[in-house]
């Protein structure tokens, strides 16, 4: 193979990952619509949200349950929001918004993986 059938060869490979790896950030539109629709609930989500990474994780702060059980389903609850909205590749995530507030110590208190095709 010369180095011009080489250069092409490998643009092509080049090309095609980046096509199929590349997947487009979360749109300020509807991270701005499901904040909203958060917002519209404050007594199920009082922080919203305290940290999101590109629409791949959501954290947001709940308060914990008295009785120390997980909050799996409040998690699920905020997937179908976010479904609403059509984001479709997040995993949501829980966290007791009194120990942020205390300390910075950030205990996971729930979580769902939120990812679907489409």
């Amino acid at each position: 193979m010369n180095k011009k059938t080489m250069f092409l060869l490998l643009l092509v490979m080049t090309v095609a990952v980046t096509y199929f790896l590349y997947k487009e950030p979360l749109s300020v539109e509807k991270r701005a619509a499901v904040e909203a629709d958060m917002a519209k609930q404050s007594d199920t989500y009082p922080a919203t949200p305290v940290w999101w990474s590109d629409g791949e994780v959501i954290a947001v702060g709940m308060l914990p349950r008295a009785n120390g059980e997980k909050r799996n389903d409040s998690a699920q609850e905020l997937c179908k929001l976010l479904w609403k909205h059509g984001v479709n590749r997040t995993v949501v995530e829980m966290y007791d918004i009194l120990k942020i507030q205390e300390s910075d110590d950030w205990e996971l208190i729930g979580a769902a993986d939120c990812r679907r095709e489409g």
